[in-house]
């Protein structure tokens, strides 16, 4: 199969499944407000407007009908995922709590330097010097990209494409950016298995949960492999490495990759400014979900709130990693549904509210980078970016 049928086939599985996932969605969501009654907790109205303790709805024929708010279904006779009012996505996006909402934009800021501290740290393991400034606005430049615009690597491509312009160790430079990437899976896993740990007596994510753990003993076998010599001895890896196409180039990424066994207090410093970034980004999916009227009821307190929205949002960003999907829509909202619908903390509509504006959050901090190319770092050009390294080596002036 050519490069051309894979890159269609590969569009077509990602729009497939993305289509799938938004038929899925719009029968279980609505954009206008519903309520349920007592007398018939199953069977959702149609809410037209609240005047008080009275409610006016649509009845069964679509005349409207009056009714008090003690009419309200109990919580309690609902089924998961229900609530006595479901308000839509119309009421959501309009209604929305300013207060938590800008807490929620606010909260996501710090995570754009943190990765720019990050990969500088990295880069400087390599003995490869850029400033924070130009770290920063790589790292704007390669959110606009990733997430601004379709696709998912082409910040990384022009991160990479960038730092190799300024060092003669342009294989070593690309692998970072690679790292830096690897970096923030694993620090996703870890806490993701952290927040399982916290919540492992209510199972919020059954066979998920499972596969996290999976990944988890996998990821620390082959790492341990991976850095081990005996290992590399044993399965006589530099024999098998050279045998391969390229053989001089991966040797230079295996050593790239290889020497951060050397530098054990930069590669912790690396994940714990990770694992902190990471912080400041449940902590803003939090507060989005407080923005849509998520709060706890009966027995559920606001820690457990928070513990889930930590479980929704690491393991469902690992899932989201998976590339089948655009922006891992649809993998990402299964776990969400998993954990706060069918744990009861909202409605579907609020889960669809929730990460679509995560998503629009991210965007939100990512259009900076719009900028970048005209403070001195420009977009390369295609046929640069397929040759894999740049030819030009040196300084690239920037503003």
């Amino acid at each position: 199969m050519t490069s051309t049928a894979k890159k269609w086939l590969s569009r077509a599985v990602k729009f497939g499944f993305c289509a799938v996932a938004i038929w899925y969605l719009s029968t279980k969501v609505s954009l206008n407000d519903r309520v349920r009654l007592a007398d018939d907790p199953s069977n959702a109205r149609q809410l037209i407007s609240e005047d008080g303790d009275t409610l006016v709805l649509l009845d069964k024929t679509g005349a409207e009908q009056r009714v008090p708010r003690s009419a309200l279904a109990d919580r309690s006779h609902l089924e998961k995922g229900q609530q006595p009012i479901e308000y839509g996505l119309k009421s959501l996006a309009g209604k929305a709590d300013r207060k938590w909402l800008g807490l929620a934009i606010l909260a996501m800021g710090p995570t754009t330097f943190f990765m720019a501290w990050r990969l500088k740290l990295l880069l400087a393991v390599q003995e490869i010097a850029i400033g924070l400034r130009e770290s920063i606005l790589l790292t704007f430049a390669g959110n606009f990209f990733n997430f601004a615009m379709p696709g998912t690597t082409g910040g990384d491509l022009y991160k990479a494409y960038h730092i190799a312009k300024r060092t003669h160790k342009r294989t070593e430079g690309v692998t970072v950016v690679f790292l830096d990437r690897v970096i923030g899976l694993i620090s996703f896993l870890i806490l993701a298995a952290l927040a399982m740990v916290l919540a492992h007596r209510k199972n919020m994510l059954g066979t998920y949960g499972q596969w996290v753990g999976y990944l988890m003993v996998a990821m620390f076998i082959c790492g341990a492999a991976y850095f081990s010599r005996r290992v590399r001895t044993l399965v006589r890896y530099e024999a098998l490495l050279h045998r391969l196409p390229f053989a001089d180039k991966l040797r230079r990424v295996d050593e790239t990759a290889f020497s951060f066994r050397f530098h054990p207090r930069q590669a912790i410093a690396a994940l714990m400014v990770t694992l902190v970034s990471h912080g400041f980004f449940v902590t803003s999916v939090y507060f989005l979900a407080r923005s849509f009227g998520i709060a706890p009821h009966g027995d559920q307190t606001y820690g457990e709130l928070y513990l889930s929205i930590m479980l929704c949002v690491f393991v469902g960003y690992l899932f989201a990693s998976i590339p089948i999907s655009i922006q891992g829509f649809g993998l990402l909202e299964a776990v969400f549904i998993r954990v706060l619908v069918e744990g009861g903390w909202s409605s579907m509509n609020q889960m669809l509210a929730i990460t679509l504006g995560a998503r629009l959050v991210q965007v939100l901090w990512a259009l900076p980078g719009v900028l970048v190319p005209w403070l001195g770092l420009p977009k390369p050009k295609a046929g640069e970016l397929a040759g894999g390294e740049p030819s030009a080596v040196g300084h690239h002036p920037s503003a």
